[in-house]
């Protein structure tokens, strides 16, 4: 039986190395061709990190995306999805700040969103939707006397046309994930 755990073993390793070799990390030189305000936004998560001591491990932290159906690429800068190593909590331990910035399809964007939330899921690519998961009142709740009875969902951000932001969908389209005392 040994043996065959160490195959499996070197056989998960070996798919994990491919996996992550076909989908190289962004390097910092990389954030040169993201869009002046974003790679500001990574380079305040990275020193925030090395001020503590550690090393910024970030390339999963900027998502590109578009999200406001204009053809063009749109940026979404989550804390949730940054690293420090040797600093796990220098982020924080729950909510965290997510930002969307709008892409001009040239070099610039602009902020249309931001907020703290628990996580952010991106859905779909040619129509893509970005699900944020919050708490209480944004969940159309009310606030529970402690965090571990809280109620979670998840809320679809929508594209405002005439402010040029993005907005919280109406609570009635909220996916629950936790239902909290009430």
């Amino acid at each position: 039986m040994r043996p065959m755990l160490t195959v499996y073993a070197v056989c998960w390793f070996m798919a994990a190395a491919i996996t992550h070799a076909a989908t190289p990390p962004e390097k910092p030189a990389e954030r040169s061709k993201l869009p002046t305000i974003v790679a500001a936004s990574v380079k305040s998560l990275d020193d925030t990190c090395r001020e503590v001591g550690g090393n910024p491990l970030n390339s999963d932290a900027v998502k590109r995306v578009d999200l406001n159906a204009d053809g063009k690429e749109d940026f979404v800068v989550d804390v949730g999805s940054a690293n420090c190593d040797g600093a796990a909590s220098v982020y924080g331990d729950r909510e965290k700040g997510i930002a969307v910035y709008i892409g001009d399809g040239i070099s610039n964007a602009t902020e249309a969103f931001s907020d703290l939330v628990y996580g952010a899921t991106i859905e779909g690519a040619d129509a893509a939707v970005l699900w944020v998961t919050v708490s209480a009142q944004r969940c159309g709740r009310k606030p529970a006397a402690d965090f571990a009875t809280e109620s979670f969902c998840d809320r679809a951000l929508v594209w405002n046309a005439q402010t040029m932001k993005f907005q919280y969908s109406p609570v009635s389209t909220v996916r629950m994930l936790q239902q909290g005392d009430e």
